[in-house]
């Protein structure tokens, strides 16, 4: 259920008029059932969490020029698979995401962003406003950081500037 629900949400958000140009790169996902059985019986849920932790974290880490390379690639494969199969967390973008314009590697960081704070914030996974607001404070923490190098555009200047004014909020409810 939950793998239909992310599709069709983001398959919603693409074809909107708003995210027309806005494409997700194809990754192929590794699922929790594509896990060999002994691994998987192995392993405990929460060390895919912690997994889907580190990967979020090397994504955002890492500069936007170098979110092809194949280490990269990996992390997104398998935070991706993660972020469909979690029976704990539900991940749904909205429309704030038309930001990007069609920046589809600031998708990925966006999405790694998700499944970082929402990890990082249990308690507070049922309260999508929160994790909205959290979510894109450290999107534009990413844009804003030089080292990552991000092509600013007017739209993500006006990001960055609502969040270092303390206005993220308001300039979120205006998209």
């Amino acid at each position: 259920m939950k793998k239909l629900i992310l599709t069709m949400g983001f398959l919603c958000l693409i074809s909107s008029g708003y995210c027309q140009s806005l494409q997700l790169p194809v990754i192929e996902p590794v699922t929790l059932e594509s896990l060999p059985a002994a691994v998987s019986k192995s392993i405990e849920l929460k060390d895919f969490e912690k997994a889907a932790l580190q990967a979020s974290d090397f994504i955002i880490s890492s500069p936007i020029d170098d979110l092809n390379n194949e280490k990269v690639k990996a992390s997104k494969g398998y935070l991706l698979g993660w972020m469909q199969d979690s029976p704990d967390f539900n991940f749904a973008p909205d429309h704030t995401i038309a930001i990007f314009e069609d920046n589809n590697l600031l998708m990925w960081t966006y999405m790694a962003c998700m499944a970082k704070f929402t990890i990082e914030n249990k308690d507070q996974s049922g309260n999508p406003d929160f994790i909205k607001l959290g979510t894109w404070e450290l999107v534009a923490g990413y844009i804003d950081n030089p080292g990552n190098n991000v092509p600013r555009t007017d739209k993500l200047n006006q990001l960055c500037d609502a969040y270092k004014s303390k206005q993220l909020s308001a300039f979120l409810e205006n998209q």
